[in-house]
């Protein structure tokens, strides 16, 4: 099977990569061995959080000119990244997710712990500040649902009640739970999402949230309606009296698989190749490049293409592995930064940057592949399968899979 691009990996930076090239007119397929850490989403995309020192970043664009050398933006180039940022905007906003947000100033958003993170997009249903000191409302409920565990209310008021805010916590019994609620592991936000999102159910909500939001100037709730788009979220909210906005929840992530979903659709509208439940298996490399790709679904044919790009994550999703003896890329078993000496992966002091959430694949400037030492002219690498930066230290996640994947689009399209 021939076509212009291969990419291994369908989470964020492989689908946002290929839409960029499918939109393009490119043939390209994504082979995707299953979920995607999209599922463990919290409805914002990071551009960068905080600086080396682990201070809060209020201008990302400022703070990436003085990035080390070896962070992804840097080889892209601190002057690229806003146009390349507005772009990957632009693919989210066209897939159906519809965010809020600006490249050159950071709002807040609060985590199921109630702690007060900068981000640079937001899905627009979830609640934001300007700043972490003080929020743009003074009374709030956080209101739950009966039973559902993965949303820690009292971290959630908590972390509010630190920027002097007034809160209140409510929890909201719904009949069509009753017999879900007799087994905590039926209670998770994916399961539930679709009986919440009836519209007898809706009406129900909103009814019990009115019926108790009398003297509170915004509603909060834990972001578990609208699997498959936003408009179930935004049904309740026109329903609710009261300005109403929801928070990520501890995984799953309803707002996650959402993206999934969307970002998918939007692939495939665009003239992709989805093929999940295929997982890559290994390479013929030649004369330092790819020729041709196995998989374990086509056993009887190569996936053969001009370009080929690594999206296959980190040690989470086992894009990179590692065993007792050294840290490797398990699919073309390609040049790595990490320590040689198992003994320097980690830091005794938990508190502390751990070395090895920087490791990931060697590329050049391009985000070509090297292997032995030798560069792959049509093997690109992007997200969290590069090396160079901390992704939880530096709150960078979700940017570099965004911004390196329209990098590499644009590289390929301009050979």
């Amino acid at each position: 099977m021939k076509f212009d691009s291969v990419i291994i990996g369908g989470g964020l930076s492989g689908l946002t990569c290929g839409i960029a090239l499918a939109k393009a007119g490119k043939k390209v397929a994504i082979v995707a061995a299953g979920q995607s850490t999209l599922h463990f989403s919290s409805g914002s995309f990071d551009l960068l959080g905080y600086d080396a020192a682990g201070n809060v970043v209020d201008n990302p664009l400022e703070a990436i000119g003085q990035l080390e050398t070896s962070h992804p933006y840097s080889k892209i180039g601190a002057e690229n990244i806003e146009q390349l940022a507005t772009e990957a905007e632009t693919i989210l906003n066209e897939s159906g997710l519809k965010v809020k947000g600006h490249v050159r100033k950071n709002h807040f958003r609060i985590t199921p712990m109630g702690i007060m993170k900068p981000t640079w997009l937001t899905l627009d249903d979830y609640f934001t500040s300007e700043t972490a000191q003080a929020l743009p409302y003074k009374k709030i409920i956080v209101a739950n649902i009966a039973g559902f565990m993965d949303f820690p209310v009292e971290f959630v008021a908590e972390g509010l009640r630190k920027t002097g805010a007034e809160v209140e916590t409510k929890i909201l019994s719904i009949p069509a739970l009753k017999e879900r609620r007799l087994s905590p592991s039926e209670m998770r936000s994916a399961n539930i999402s679709k009986i919440l999102s009836t519209e007898e159910t809706l009406q129900e909500i909103a009814d019990k949230i009115n019926s108790c939001s009398s003297d509170a100037e915004v509603v909060l709730m834990p972001a578990i309606i609208g699997l498959n788009n936003s408009q179930n979220v935004a049904i309740l909210r026109s329903k609710v009296q009261k300005p109403m906005y929801v928070i990520a929840t501890l995984p799953p992530s309803v707002p996650g698989v959402r993206m999934q979903k969307l970002l998918r659709g939007y692939f495939e509208k665009s003239g992709g190749l989805f093929m999940l439940g295929n997982k890559a298996t290994g390479a013929v490399i030649e004369n330092n490049k790819v020729v041709a790709l196995t998989t374990s679904a086509l056993t009887d044919d190569n996936l053969i293409a001009d370009n080929y790009i690594l999206a296959t994550g980190s040690f989470q999703s086992e894009g990179l592995k590692s065993n007792y003896v050294k840290v490797y890329e398990p699919i073309f078993d390609l040049d790595v930064d990490a320590d040689s000496q198992r003994t320097e992966w980690i830091d005794e002091n938990v508190y502390k940057a751990q070395p090895y959430m920087a490791y990931g694949v060697r590329t050049d400037s391009q985000f070509k592949t090297q292997k032995e030492e030798n560069t792959i002219d049509n093997l690109y690498a992007v997200g969290s399968v590069l090396s160079g930066h901390n992704s939880i230290r530096q709150a960078d996640g979700t940017g570099v899979s965004l911004i390196t994947a329209m990098a590499v689009a644009k590289n390929i399209l301009n050979k």
